[in-house]
């Protein structure tokens, strides 16, 4: 523990910067948040945790609110395009044995808890601001804020996300965004009583649907698709997504034929890679995140990969007097895990685009669910 006088500013109130604040808040670090957009405001509909997202809850002490507030389950079903030849895959509860191995939450109920974490510990808040410019030397950080305002911070870190503002000021075009060809759809809608873990339905055409349980009444359906174009398809995106989704049957078409064309919100998102090569900092600046390494929905473990960014940087700026040498202990932490599961998420991700005859996305899924069990 150290005795630092000037805050450590983070960029982004998503869930890589709030992870952040509270691991470095309790760390004994002074943390101030900011983010461009106002309290609460969440980009898609919800959230997977692994079994390693809720052992990182746990250590931050929000991870009974979560399981009061989400979907709690055990595992995995991956079933074909009828919902048959089911087969279950439990995975290890790392949070303890009286916790979950996994769950789902709506992003607003996640966005809460985090924000609601980070107060508590302490850190300060700020909404609907960005930076304008920032100045480094060797002691500090002068960053200058969209209102005017100016203020001295120990280290600068961008949680903000894909399409990031702080990356490019400090490494330009490096880890741009890009697209390679598959979205997801998603949409909100009554929770099945049969659906009591995270589905997978495999089509036999390269994309995948399935379901993400989110609290005892509410789960979401999605669906992998293909796409060659970086924008969404023109047309009424209710008949679209029916149109793609008549492959299935089982629960998936059920789902479909009574709730895809109900006036519900449908969302689609093209996937974003970003790869931002080694090391993910300059000076006293440092990416983390989506920002640095975002992946496909592939593996479930995007988020899960932005979050124990946010923990492991909150234990090293807690434990280092020096942000070199915390920036450097949080790469050697950090850098294989999440390039690895973003190299194969990626695979995955190509497999299903070219419905590639050789792909083994259950062989390449099992080899990174044993990597993330791994300490962090």
């Amino acid at each position: 523990m150290t005795g630092k006088q000037d805050p450590v500013l983070i960029v982004g109130g998503g869930i890589a910067g709030m992870a952040c604040a509270i691991s470095a808040a309790r760390n004994g670090v002074d943390v101030e948040v900011i983010d461009k957009y106002g309290p609460m405001a969440t980009v898609g509909i919800g959230i997977t945790h692994a079994a390693n997202v809720l052992r990182v809850l746990r250590d931050l002490d929000v991870l009974d609110e979560c399981i009061a507030t989400g979907g709690p389950f055990d595992g995995w079903v991956f079933t074909d395009a009828n919902g048959e030849n089911r087969r279950r895959v439990d995975m290890p509860r790392l949070a303890g044995d009286d916790k979950p191995a996994m769950m789902g939450m709506t992003r607003p109920d996640f966005a809460r808890v985090l924000t609601s974490g980070a107060r508590r510990e302490g850190a300060r808040t700020r909404f609907e601001i960005t930076v304008q410019s920032f100045e480094q030397d060797e002691s500090g950080v002068d960053v200058t804020f969209s209102d005017g305002s100016r203020q001295r911070y120990r280290a600068i870190v961008g949680a903000d996300g894909v399409h990031s503002q702080i990356r490019p000021m400090l490494f330009g075009d490096l880890g741009a965004p890009r697209h390679i060809g598959q979205a997801a759809w998603r949409v909100f809608m009554p929770r099945l009583p049969e659906i009591n873990d995270l589905w997978l339905c495999d089509s036999g055409q390269g994309g995948k649907a399935g379901f993400v349980p989110l609290r005892s009444d509410l789960m979401y359906l999605y669906l992998t698709d293909t796409y060659s174009e970086p924008r969404p398809p023109e047309g009424d995106f209710a008949e679209i997504l029916f149109e793609r989704l008549k492959v299935f049957g089982g629960p998936v078409g059920e789902c479909r034929d009574r709730y895809v064309r109900d006036g519900r919100e449908i969302l689609w998102r093209m996937f974003e890679f970003v790869d931002l090569p080694p090391p993910w900092h300059r000076g006293r600046a440092i990416i983390i995140g989506d920002a640095a390494h975002a992946a496909s929905a592939h593996l479930g473990q995007g988020g899960a990969m932005a979050i124990e960014d946010g923990y492991v940087l909150g234990e090293e700026l807690g434990r280092h007097d020096s942000v070199e040498q915390a920036f450097a202990a949080f790469m050697e932490r950090r850098f294989e895990r999440a390039s690895s599961i973003q190299r194969w998420s990626q695979q995955i991700c190509e497999w299903e685009r070219d419905k590639s005859p050789d792909a083994d996305a259950p062989g390449l899924t099992a080899k990174a669910f044993q990597l993330v069990q791994q300490p962090i």
